[in-house]
């Protein structure tokens, strides 16, 4: 268990299901991770539900080793305003989408150690992954690994890969639920009920998954294994490709990372 203090600013979804997982996994004792919510119901909840203290910012911010940014992008510079005098050697883990390192600098403006961090939906079931990057002032990054270790897995890349991070994986539990949502559909097409569709939907869903990161085959492959000459899938296969389904998901992941920078004001 670390020797640390974490301050968590928002108690949305995600910084919630971080906080969580944390004091589940017991990375940080839950006595020395201090959250701050504008709702302060909120956070007095998330504070009885995992044993965590809730603060007002300057304490929060002046006590924490490392500072989770987990609002929302439009409220950040109001929080840097609050909390920017009480900044002091403290490490910034911002999981603020389309809001750059540099950006975080400047508004704090001070010379800060700051780690941008991409998680995605799948924290809340601790099976997410989280793509983190930083600036040349965070020396180690061991302790926020294992902080986001607790919802999943983590991986490193340059912050100038954080769009398309954003477009794959912090976008990607949605694509997946938008084929799952047609898969239930047909199946209602097909002739069964709604719960019986649902069922078969979402464990072949997830066994599948499990399959394709466990397998050391590539995904065309394992294609290769369900479809045989002449049946069923084939025949569902040459729906898609006629449709230029793959096409499609391509266009669609890039407009995503389009947008993440334009967010970013790239």
């Amino acid at each position: 268990m670390k020797n640390l203090k974490l301050g968590v600013i928002g108690c949305g979804n995600m910084g919630s299901a971080i906080v969580r997982g944390v004091t589940k996994k017991g990375i940080i004792e839950s006595e020395n991770i201090l959250i701050n919510d504008e709702d302060t119901d909120k956070a007095a909840s998330l504070a009885s539900e995992t044993g965590c203290r809730s603060a007002e910012l300057p304490d929060l911010a002046g006590k924490a080793d490392y500072l989770l940014f987990a609002v929302k992008p439009q409220d950040f510079d109001a929080l840097a305003d609050r909390i920017k005098d009480q900044i002091s050697g403290q490490t910034i883990v911002s999981i603020m989408a389309g809001v750059t390192i540099e950006a975080i600098t400047e508004k704090i403006g001070k010379e800060t150690p700051v780690i941008r961090a991409m998680p995605n939906m799948a924290a809340f079931a601790s099976s997410g992954v989280t793509c983190i990057s930083c600036n040349k002032l965070v020396d180690d990054l061991q302790d926020v690994k294992d902080i986001f270790r607790a919802v999943g897995e983590v991986m490193e890349v340059e912050e100038d890969d954080l769009d398309a991070v954003t477009a794959i994986s912090g976008s990607g539990p949605a694509y997946l639920f938008f084929l799952a949502d047609a898969m239930i559909s047909a199946g209602e097409k097909s002739g069964l009920s709604r719960e019986k569709a649902e069922e078969l939907v979402k464990q072949t869903l997830y066994g599948s998954s499990v399959l394709l990161k466990d397998s050391k085959d590539l995904p065309s492959e394992l294609i290769g294994k369900v479809a045989s000459k002449g049946g069923t899938t084939e025949a569902a296969l040459s729906v898609l490709k006629d449709r230029d389904v793959k096409g499609a998901i391509i266009e669609a992941v890039i407009k995503a990372k389009k947008r993440s920078e334009e967010l970013s004001g790239r």
